[in-house]
């Protein structure tokens, strides 16, 4: 129905997956930030494969009446609190309420790029997802209370750094973190076609060190891109089950 885009990086805004998705009776509306439809100019090509000049502004792909620019409610300190932008308020679509915060990876003070709280108000349900945030601010705990899943992406991950997290998850205090931003072993997780994806060496290293920083402050909830995953409500429980299966061939005495 609706798809909210943090920021104009090629992990996070891919034309051709958009191409794919944003089509169809169901879909409604593509949400982004103001860098997916004017990047800053003159273009730095951080990414060499990112192809802005290319690629963007995203109605080269997406119709522009299926397009609409979000900017943050929540903004970070560092880029200077005096800043307001026209169309930061709470979005309601129906069941569905959206709160954007200021996410921050390579953006400008004019030129914020996003983090997305949506919450189902019906089924009493929430998700935060954070875009590349690197720093925590003060302003993310309008989110205490409100956020039930809290996707991750590499904030306080690095030498040095989980200082960074724990601030972040003591500010929001979400119910779960959900680590991302790496592959896992699964030949199933998808990858966009012709980009490099970000990986770590172990990933259940890479998920018990999130654990470790986090401490009892919340749950991790080590998901996979691709794999459906069924939620107990009201209490939010990931439901799982015993999957039996054999790899070897009977033997004949068991036959």
């Amino acid at each position: 129905d609706y798809i909210f885009i943090s920021h104009e990086h090629f992990d996070h805004c891919h034309p051709v997956t958009l191409q794919k998705l944003c089509r169809g009776t169901r879909f409604k509306k593509l949400f982004v930030n103001l860098g997916c439809m004017t990047p800053a100019q003159p273009i730095a090509e951080k990414y060499g494969d990112a192809a802005f000049a290319r690629d963007l502004p995203i109605t080269k792909h997406v119709p522009a009446d299926k397009v609409q620019v979000l900017y943050p409610k929540y903004l970070s300190e560092k880029q200077g609190l005096s800043r307001a932008f026209q169309g930061s308020d709470t979005l309601d679509l129906g069941d569905i309420r959206v709160e954007t915060i200021e996410s921050g990876e390579n953006q400008t003070p004019n030129l914020p790029t996003n983090g997305y709280l949506i919450t189902h108000t019906t089924k009493d349900v929430s998700v935060l997802h954070t875009g590349d945030l690197h720093e925590p601010y003060p302003a993310l705990v309008n989110l205490q209370g409100k956020v039930d899943f809290l996707i991750h992406m590499k904030l306080g991950l690095g030498e040095g750094l989980a200082s960074r997290l724990i601030e972040l998850v003591d500010l929001i205090q979400p119910r779960f973190v959900i680590p991302t931003h790496y592959r896992t072993d699964r030949k199933s997780d998808p990858i966009p076609a012709g980009h490099w994806p970000p990986n770590v060496t172990d990933e259940m290293a890479f998920i018990e060190s999130i654990r470790e920083i986090v401490g009892n402050r919340t749950h991790l909830l080590p998901f996979t891109a691709g794999i459906e995953y069924e939620v107990e409500m009201p209490e939010k429980r990931v439901i799982w089950k015993w999957d039996w299966f054999n790899t070897w061939d009977v033997p004949p005495w068991r036959e």
